[in-house]
């Protein structure tokens, strides 16, 4: 069992320990999980930094640590108590990957946290393993490409075997390769600059008076790049509503929407306000949006979100859509479905979902977007745009949707869009890959109500 620290101010090694724990057997999601550390604990910026790298380093090769672990342990994997398991991850990571960890450090450091935590058997065992580790770590070897391509590319991607043969079957074998590569990147922290406040320019001139590195992204203007490890999460820029942290390739679906001021716009699953927050800005602050969400803790992030940025256009409710309100039916100019989905496109940085995600899980997502498509064409009026989108690489939450969806609704017309750099869109839909736009893979559909429901 694990016993809690006694450090009064522990280390960036123990804290990643306790969250890689929470993550790992208890669900956490990591960047929450460092977010809310890097809040409460004073760490000098060193510390920071490793704790970041140690938290998603362990998440992205988890199970490379894993196979480099049942080549030295004499016991099963399955016979390991989790938090040992995660603590030889943890000293393996240090030793592999990290050159600037000496080994010895990256050995007797475990085995003092291994001590605060578990019994002194389980922490000869961690001392054994490590030390052993060093010792043979040069005659060590991936399995034989040849004899199981799957299973050592999933070595190589860390990620699981199924989602490999799934993105080579949807995607070919170049393409997905290209995908696993992007996930297993380390981008830059983007921002978006809220233009309610500030415009870009002179946001990127005060992050440069502070030395903080800022590069553009070519097909979204609002939108900044800041050089991965620096620390922007609790800056003035940020708490001031300046500027809000979004990845560049989440912006698209509000600009595909192309709001307009006055526009009275419903954006059905918004949570935490990242689009409905974009919007209101492409708006400046003007008309009107309903956000909805099914859970009130997310409509209050929704809330939190608006208020910080200086924006009051935007209407919360707590509120299931795909439960029709024939009210409001054909009342909304510009309608975004940013459906619940896989998310087999945030895998970069939503490191934990690719072990957490099942392929049986695919098949729960579809009918659930149907319905919500139903609702949001009838929210949309005569005219009107609704936008489609998801987070996720599956062409059945994606193309094959909206497909149905048009064969169904004479209605509604494909609207071609396109962007620089990512070229047009074909039949009103763009899969964007996560290697074209260095951000999330992501998936996005325009469709043009051009008459009233037959």
């Amino acid at each position: 069992m694990i016993a809690s620290s006694t450090e009064k101010i522990k280390s960036a090694r123990t804290l990643a320990f306790e969250a890689l724990y929470e993550i790992f057997e208890k669900n956490a999601y990591a960047n929450l999980t460092i977010q809310s550390i890097l809040r409460w604990c004073p760490l000098k910026k060193e510390e920071r930094h490793l704790l970041t790298e140690l938290i998603y380093g362990v998440c992205r090769k988890y199970n490379y640590c894993l196979w480099m672990i049942s080549l030295i342990s004499d016991r099963p994997m399955f016979k390991i108590h989790p938090a040992v398991r995660i603590l030889l991850a943890l000293g393996i990571y240090q030793i592999v990957f990290l050159d600037r960890i000496p080994e010895s450090a990256a050995v007797n450091e475990t085995v003092k946290i291994a001590k605060k935590v578990t019994h002194i058997g389980n922490v000869k065992f961690i001392n054994g393993v490590l030390r052993n580790f060093l010792r043979r770590r040069g005659s060590l070897t991936l399995p034989d490409r040849t004899s199981n391509r799957v299973f050592y590319e999933s070595l190589i991607y860390n990620q699981p075997e199924w989602l490999i043969r799934f993105f080579e079957k949807e995607y070919g074998m170049g393409q997905s390769e290209k995908i696993l590569k992007a996930f297993n990147t380390i981008s830059d922290t983007c921002i978006r600059v809220n233009t309610l406040k500030i415009e870009t320019d002179d946001i990127k001139k005060q992050l440069k008076l502070r030395n903080i590195s800022v590069g553009d992204i070519s097909y979204m203007p609002e939108a900044l790049a800041i050089k991965a490890g620096t620390d922007i999460l609790f800056s003035e820029f940020l708490q001031t509503g300046l500027i809000y942290i979004q990845t560049a390739s989440s912006m698209i679906p509000a600009k595909v929407l192309g709001p307009d001021a006055g526009d009275h716009v419903l954006d059905m699953c918004a949570a935490p306000g990242s689009k409905t927050t974009h919007i209101a800005a492409l708006m400046g602050n003007r008309g009107s949006i309903d956000a909805w969400d099914v859970y009130p803790h997310k409509v209050k992030l929704i809330k939190d979100n608006a208020k910080r940025l200086g924006i009051s256009i935007i209407h919360t409710e707590v509120r299931d859509s795909v439960k029709p309100l024939p009210f409001l039916y054909e009342t909304y100019d510009k309608v975004l479905l940013d459906a619940p989905c896989s998310g087999l496109g945030v895998l970069g940085h939503k490191v934990e979902l690719r072990w957490r995600r099942k392929e049986s899980d695919l098949s729960v997502f579809p009918p659930l977007q149907k319905q919500l498509i139903e609702q949001a064409a009838k929210y949309t009026k005569t005219g009107g745009v609704l936008v489609y989108s998801t987070c996720t690489l599956n062409p059945d939450e994606n193309e094959h949707i909206i497909n149905e969806f048009l064969s169904l609704h004479s209605e509604f017309a494909p609207e071609e869009f396109n962007f620089p750099v990512l070229g047009k869109s074909l039949n009103g839909m763009m899969t964007l890959y996560p290697d074209l736009v260095r951000s999330d893979g992501f998936f996005v559909a325009k469709l043009r109500k051009v008459s009233h429901e037959a």
